[in-house]
C-alpha cells in the first residue's frame, strides 16, 4: 500500500462571494489641462497658446516674476552641503553677522549644518573656514592739538519755508537730533571675534547657503543641486531645507513632463507650472518638491528641451480677469477633463475655465480593478452585507459625484472622491459593476500580492487589476497637478492621503519623475494648481 506520509488534505473550497469591477480611463484627477491631451495636440501642429485655451477657456496670458520658496529636504540630524563654485554660510542673507559667520567655502567646498541646543551650528569640512578676527590693537592715547573756536551764531525763530510740505516735516522731525557716529573698526572687530580654538560657528537665527553667482549647492544626502540660495530652519531636532529660487530657475528644474515631447506641450507645462508658482510666492506660501505640489528636481533635471520652453514662455503666466489662474493639470482626463468637484470633491469651487472640454488622443489609459465586495464594504464602514454598489450621482463628464452601497443595513452614499482616493484608483473617470469571481482556496484572500500597485490572484503572479491600454514606446506621462483646496481636503481623510502619497496618487500638482514607461500623476499647488 502507498505510503501516505507527507500528504496533506485539499484545501476546501469556499463558497464565492461576488467582486466588485471597477473600470475606468485616465490617470489622475482630471482637472484641467490634460498632459496627454497637450501632447497629442501638439503633435496635431497646435501651439501652447492654443493648448492652454483649449484647456482653460477663458484665460489670457500676462507676465509676471516672482522668487518662489520649495521645501527640498528634511533631515532628522545635521545635513552636508556643498558649493560647486564656493560661496558662504550666513547667519542672515545680508547684512551684520554673528561671530563665526559668515562661514566661507572654497570651490568644492563643504559644510555641516546642525541643529543642537536651541542654537543653529556650522561646521566646516573641506574648503571652508569659519570667519576669525584678530582681538583689536589699542592705539595709545594722543591730545588732539585745539580748535579754534567758532563765531556765535544766530538761528531764525521760525524757519523759513520753501515748500507745501516743509511744514509738516518740520513738525514731525525731533527737537534733537542726536550726532551719528560708526562704531569704531576695532569694536566691531572684537564682537565678532572667535577663539582659536573654536571649530564651529554657532547662531540663533536660521543660516542661509549662499553660492556664488548662478552657481549651485548641492545636498549630498540627496543627489540633487539647486540655484539660488538654501535656507536651513529648525524642523523639531532636525533641519528643513528651502530652496530660494527665480520662479525662472524653477521651471527650468521641474519634473513634470518628459523632455523628448513636442516644444508646444513643453511650452504649454512650463505657463501652467510657472503660473502655479507665481500663485504660491503671492500668497506667501512655500511649495513642496514632490507630487504634492509640483515636482521640483533641481538644476540636475535642466534639459536644453524644457530650458528653452522655458527661455521660449519667459515671464508668461494664465491669469483669468486680471487675476492669476487655478492652472491645475494631471497626467491623463481619459479624453474628457474634469470639473473641480469631479476632481477635489464636494466643497470646491465652481471655476468659470475649468469645465469639462473633450480632446482627441490615441490612448485613453483604459484600467480595470477587481476586488471582493465584502472588502469594499468594509473599507468604507458599512455594518452588513453589502448586495449593491452602484453611481447615483455623476457629474458634467460623467465623473462619479455620489456612490450608493446597498444591503442588509439599508443605503449609504458614500462621496465619489473619498470612494477614488480610499481605492486608490487610477482617476476619478470610472464605473462600477458587481460580478461573481472564480471560487478561492477558504481562508485565503482573493488578492493577496500587488502588481504595479493592482491586487493579484494568490495562485499566480497575475495581475487582477491591469491596466489595459498600451503606451507608445518611449513615453510616460508625468504627475499632473492639484489645488491648494484639494492638498485640504484630503489632509482631512488622513490615512487615505498617507496611502495615496505611497502609491503617488496624492493631490499634487506636478507629473513627477515618471520613469520611461510610468505613468504618473500629480498637480500644482494652492492655486496654481494647489
Amino acid at each position: 500500500m502507498a505510503s501516505l506520509a507527507g500528504l496533506t488534505a485539499a484545501p476546501a473550497l469556499a463558497e464565492p462571494g461576488p467582486v466588485l469591477v471597477i473600470e475606468g480611463k485616465g490617470f489622475g484627477h482630471g482637472v484641467g489641462m490634460a498632459q496627454d491631451g497637450a501632447y497629442s495636440m501638439a503633435v496635431g501642429g497646435a501651439s501652447a497658446a492654443a493648448i492652454l485655451s483649449h484647456f482653460y477657456p477663458g484665460t489670457a496670458i500676462a507676465r509676471r516674476s516672482a522668487t518662489v520658496r520649495v521645501g527640498v529636504h528634511e533631515s532628522p540630524g545635521p545635513v552636508a552641503v556643498m558649493l560647486a563654485a564656493g560661496g558662504e554660510v550666513r547667519d542672515a542673507p545680508s547684512g551684520a553677522q554673528s561671530p563665526g559667520f559668515p562661514v566661507t567655502v572654497s570651490p568644492g567646498g563643504s559644510v555641516s549644518l546642525a541643529f543642537e541646543g536651541g542654537k543653529y551650528k556650522a561646521t566646516p569640512l573641506s574648503g571652508a573656514a569659519i570667519t576669525r578676527v584678530a582681538p583689536p590693537v589699542t592705539p595709545a592715547p594722543t591730545t588732539p592739538p585745539a580748535a579754534p573756536a567758532a563765531p556765535p551764531t544766530t538761528a531764525p525763530a521760525t524757519p523759513p519755508t520753501t515748500g507745501l510740505l516743509d511744514p509738516l516735516l518740520q513738525a514731525l522731525a525731533p527737537t534733537t537730533v542726536p550726532p551719528t557716529t560708526a562704531a569704531p573698526a576695532a569694536a566691531a572687530a572684537a564682537a565678532n571675534a572667535v577663539p582659536a580654538s573654536q571649530k564651529d560657528a554657532f547662531s540663533g537665527r536660521a543660516l542661509w547657503v549662499v553660492p556664488k553667482g548662478d552657481s549651485t549647492v548641492s545636498l549630498p544626502a540627496t543627489g540633487r543641486s539647486y540655484r539660488g540660495t538654501i535656507a536651513a530652519g529648525a524642523a523639531g531636532a532636525g533641519l528643513s531645507l528651502t530652496n530660494e529660487v527665480d520662479v525662472e530657475q524653477y521651471v527650468r528644474g521641474m519634473g513634470e513632463m518628459p523632455a523628448s515631447w513636442p516644444a508646444a506641450a513643453l511650452q504649454a507645462q512650463a505657463i501652467a507650472a510657472r503660473t502655479f508658482a507665481v500663485r504660491a510666492a503671492a500668497s506667501g506660501k512655500a511649495l513642496c518638491a514632490d507630487q504634492r505640489c509640483q515636482v521640483y528636481i533641481g538644476a540636475g533635471n535642466e534639459h536644453p528641451a524644457t530650458s528653452a520652453a522655458a527661455t521660449a514662455t519667459r515671464g508668461q503666466v494664465l491669469t483669468y480677469q486680471g487675476a492669476l489662474a487655478e492652472a491645475v493639470y494631471s497626467a491623463s482626463a481619459g479624453g474628457i477633463s474634469a470639473t473641480p468637484e469631479e476632481g477635489f470633491g464636494p466643497g470646491s469651487p465652481t471655476i468659470a475655465y475649468l469645465k469639462p472640454v473633450t480632446y482627441a488622443v490615441g490612448d485613453p489609459q483604459l484600467w480595470a480593478m477587481t476586488l471582493p465586495v465584502r472588502e469594499v464594504g468594509a473599507r468604507f464602514g458599512y455594518r452588513g452585507d453589502v448586495t449593491a454598489i452602484r453611481v447615483t450621482r455623476a457629474g458634467p463628464s460623467g465623473r462619479p459625484l455620489e456612490i450608493s452601497f446597498e444591503g442588509s443595513n439599508g443605503p449609504m452614499a458614500v462621496d465619489g472622491h473619498r470612494f477614488w482616493a480610499e481605492l486608490q484608483l487610477r482617476s476619478t473617470l470610472f464605473s462600477l459593476r458587481i460580478e461573481g469571481p472564480p471560487p478561492v482556496a477558504e481562508g485565503e484572500p482573493f488578492a493577496t500580492s500587488v502588481s504595479d500597485g493592482l491586487p493579484t490572484s494568490p495562485a499566480a503572479d497575475v495581475p487582477v487589476a491591469s491596466v489595459i491600454g498600451p503606451r507608445r514606446a518611449g513615453e510616460s506621462l508625468g504627475r499632473a497637478p492639484w489645488v491648494g483646496l484639494a492638498v485640504l481636503m484630503l489632509a482631512a481623510w488622513g490615512t487615505a492621503a498617507n496611502r495615496m502619497s505611497s502609491r503617488r496618487l496624492t493631490m499634487a500638482t506636478g507629473t513627477g519623475e515618471a520613469a520611461p514607461d510610468e505613468l504618473e500623476d500629480g498637480d500644482p499647488s494652492d492655486e496654481a494648481s494647489a
